[in-house]
């Protein structure tokens, strides 16, 4: 006979577009993959493209898309209509179009876990997750008597690979200079296209590989400047494994959201660039810590830039990063 699981049903409910990024709906794509057998699956996005051609790159099952203008008192009852249909167990958040605390009237009759960034939550929730660094000064969590809290960067939700063997076992030597360029998956400023121009017009021997997310609106502009630079080089979109991109590279130039927790995890020599005020923390600390060159928010110096490329880190960096303890605490719950 078959082992009966009593099956738990997870509802996530986040966003990616250009002006919020894809790192909200990003993660948790990441996290219900962590989940085992005895739990299904339901996303429930507003119709962005960004988080539309999101989904589909990833093979969302269990997708659900409520209009892009939708009220927030239509979307809150929408949830809760939802809630009561699929006997939903467990409510994932992560909002950043408003604050989570504006979320009032979902029912009580799930568990309720969110990701969050400005300590602006709700009163009933379960469990909050934010890998900020200075996440604690967000938080009262005196105030919370039922709420658990992780915070600080360790709990950084990565994907289940970079967890692998090898992963933990690479080496990264800095013999090929080949460089990743990652700015995220909007990049509405095309850092992308400032750093390649950077790249190409100095006297660097090196090989790009360039990542654009799904969001990624200049991708013409960068093929016909880089066509005829002289370059080696690959532009990839909708990537699905960022895994072996990382792994394939010596140096990686990335933006500070997600990014930038998945340089540092796989041993690739970061130079990090911040593209929100939020970012700016995670890349200072990193930058302090010996595992990271930050070079500025939003602009940088061109020199700062060839001198990482030329001269970069050897970070050593062994088992920092804790996003196996989520689902332990929400299997708790």
């Amino acid at each position: 006979m078959g082992i009966n699981f009593i099956v738990k049903r997870v509802l996530f409910r986040a966003d990616a577009a250009p002006h919020i990024g894809i790192g909200d709906l990003t993660s948790l794509v990441h996290i219900s993959k962590y989940f085992s057998e005895e739990y299904e699956h339901y996303f429930i996005i507003r119709k962005y493209k960004a988080g539309v051609n999101l989904v589909k790159k990833y093979s969302v099952n269990n997708c659900f898309i409520i209009d892009a203008h939708c009220r927030l008192e239509d979307e809150i009852e929408y949830i809760n209509d939802f809630i009561g249909q699929y006997n939903i167990d467990i409510l994932f958040f992560e909002i950043t179009e408003r604050k989570l605390s504006q979320y009032i009237g979902i029912t009580k009759k799930v568990k309720k876990v969110a990701v969050n960034f400005d300590g602006d939550i709700l009163d009933d929730l379960d469990l909050v997750i934010d890998w900020d660094v200075e996440a604690y000064k967000y938080f009262d969590v005196s105030n919370y008597q039922k709420t658990k809290f992780l915070l600080g960067p360790k709990y950084v939700i990565l994907p289940k690979e970079f967890y692998s063997k090898r992963v933990r076992d690479r080496v990264n030597d800095l013999v090929g200079k080949k460089i990743l360029i990652a700015m995220g998956g909007a990049d509405e400023l095309d850092l992308t296209g400032v750093v390649t121009d950077t790249i190409i017009h100095s006297n660097l021997n090196v090989e790009l590989n360039i990542i654009v997310g799904s969001g990624y609106e200049y991708k013409n502009r960068l093929e016909n400047t880089l066509k005829n630079s002289g370059f080696k080089y690959s532009i990839k979109q909708n990537i699905t494994n960022m895994l072996d991109e990382y792994l394939s590279c010596d140096i990686g130039v990335g933006a500070g959201g997600l990014t930038s927790s998945e340089l540092v995890a796989t041993k690739v020599s970061p130079i990090l660039i911040a593209t929100y005020k939020h970012q700016v923390a995670r890349c200072e600390y990193f930058n302090d810590m010996g595992w990271a060159k930050y070079l500025g928010y939003r602009e940088f110096k061109k020199s700062d830039l060839i001198e990482a490329i030329s001269n970069p880190l050897r970070p050593i960096v062994e088992n920092i990063f804790e996003t196996k303890v989520i689902i332990d605490e929400i299997e708790k719950i």
